[in-house]
């Protein structure tokens, strides 16, 4: 997918999520979220299929996390995504008082980073060149 798809899809005001396309385990979370995104609002990109990672990020960015781009001007990676999913999705809203309750985000980057180290052992995959 070139910058070109991309910018389309922002035109469409869709958030779009950058996710490792090669983890099994991503994957699996990636078609199980896009099933409750009803209304399409998400745009699903592996960052594999990027020419460029986006501005502002690496290749190593991506590759240790997901990222959504909300338009805003701001990427927001991993725990803080799936949190701002919450308000997107119609079947994570209730989580959204849960992980927007001040502290949260300590105990959120601390399970989304145990799930990115191990996400390739979780999914019975091998990493890509390793």
């Amino acid at each position: 997918m070139g910058s070109s798809m991309v910018s389309n899809v922002r035109n469409e005001r869709r958030w779009v999520l950058y996710y490792d396309g090669s983890c099994g385990f991503c994957d699996r979370v990636r078609r199980w979220l896009s099933r409750m995104d009803f209304f399409h609002h998400i745009a699903w990109i592996p960052y594999q299929a990027l020419e460029r990672p986006p501005q502002g990020l690496s290749w190593n960015d991506l590759d240790r996390a997901a990222y959504l781009d909300t338009g805003q001007g701001r990427l927001n990676e991993g725990f803080y995504a799936f949190r701002m999913l919450t308000l997107r999705l119609l079947p994570l809203i209730p989580l959204a008082p849960i992980l927007w309750f001040p502290g949260m985000n300590l105990v959120g980057e601390a399970v989304y980073g145990w799930f990115a180290r191990n996400r390739y052992r979780l999914s019975g995959c091998r990493r890509a060149g390793g």
